[in-house]
């Protein structure tokens, strides 16, 4: 299995707000409420130029985007892996190329505001629970991961 990283292109965009709302969509929680908000089902175009895009075998598999967040940090924006290629290592490829993308932006962190589900992921991958921030559907774990400078 060969995993490909790739920068993000206009011509994804549509590609990645599919999968985004399945992702969104798997683990059945709000539903309805996640069928009706356009956001959940798009990629705004100014992201695009900071997403990655995770390739297997040439099908876009996951993504994430990293944003500039001011006062020295990072945001994990988004990070989204079809669900048919979860527990592949797709999601540590994507938050390890994050940090690059991040540090070389000079931040020294990269902050994620996590769905409770994925808090032990992003434990894994070293971030820790700072806060707590309200979503529009319910509370979730505010996390940031210190960068090696």
């Amino acid at each position: 299995m060969k995993i490909r990283i790739r920068p993000a292109r206009p011509e994804d965009r549509d590609a990645l707000g599919a999968l985004k709302l399945r992702a969104s969509l798997a683990w059945g929680d709000h539903v309805e409420e996640l069928q009706a908000l356009p956001e959940a089902r798009q990629v705004p175009a100014g992201h695009l130029p900071a997403a990655i895009v995770a390739e297997l075998d040439g099908a876009i598999v996951g993504f994430a985007t990293v944003l500039a967040r001011g006062a020295g940090e990072a945001e994990l924006e988004d990070l989204f892996v079809d669900p048919a290629s979860w527990r592949r290592g797709i999601g540590a490829r994507l938050v390890a190329e994050a940090e690059t993308r991040a540090a070389a932006l000079g931040t020294r962190s990269l902050h994620v505001i996590a769905h409770e589900r994925a808090r032990a992921f992003y434990e894994r991958c070293g971030f820790r629970v700072v806060g707590t921030a309200m979503t529009a559907f319910a509370p979730a774990p505010e996390m940031r991961k210190d960068l090696a400078r």
